[in-house]
């Protein structure tokens, strides 16, 4: 799959979608590669199976991106970010187990989430274009699991290490 967006996400996985394999992306700007956002509106929600294998994110805000809501039920499971390069992206690898659209109402603390869990990013490299690289926002009740980075090597635009940020 070669693909390239202007706008908002360039890849968004969502609900019911198993075994799928994306290669060779082309991405950005916009909002970079997603699963999710999955569980809004309390909904039950399921994503398993997904390979990125091969990408140049360029000038996006996220770079590859897991968005679930809080108070959602589920998974998200099976999860491997392979082979990407990072250009100029605001948040280059980040889970988000606390999505939610906060310019409509405040962002509300709940008992349920979506688990995430059994997730690799492998081979990614690249610039940042923030101090933090990485963010994983787990949920409190249900946090991420078998969450893996193997050869990462991000950097912030200035060519300093970048940060990585966990909330479980």
């Amino acid at each position: 799959m070669n693909l390239f967006v202007l706008g908002d996400d360039c890849i968004s996985i969502v609900h019911g979608s198993k075994n799928v394999e994306a290669t060779d992306i082309t991405c950005g700007p916009g909002h970079g590669i997603s699963i999710g956002s999955l569980g809004a509106g309390k909904s039950k929600e399921f994503v398993s199976g997904v390979t990125v294998n091969g990408a140049k994110i360029s000038g996006t805000k996220n770079g590859v991106r897991i968005k679930t809501w809080p108070g959602g039920s589920g998974s998200a499971t099976n999860i491997k970010f392979l082979n990407i390069e990072m250009d100029n992206v605001t948040n280059p690898i980040i889970i988000d187990q606390n999505y939610c659209d906060k310019k409509k109402k405040p962002c509300k603390k709940s008992d349920s989430a979506v688990q995430i869990s059994n997730v690799l990013y492998q081979n990614i490299i690249g610039k940042s274009a923030s101090d933090v690289a990485v963010k994983f926002d787990c949920s409190e009740k249900l946090p991420c699991k078998e969450i893996a980075l193997e050869n990462i090597d991000l950097q912030c635009d200035e060519g300093e290490d970048a940060k990585a940020l966990c909330n479980s």
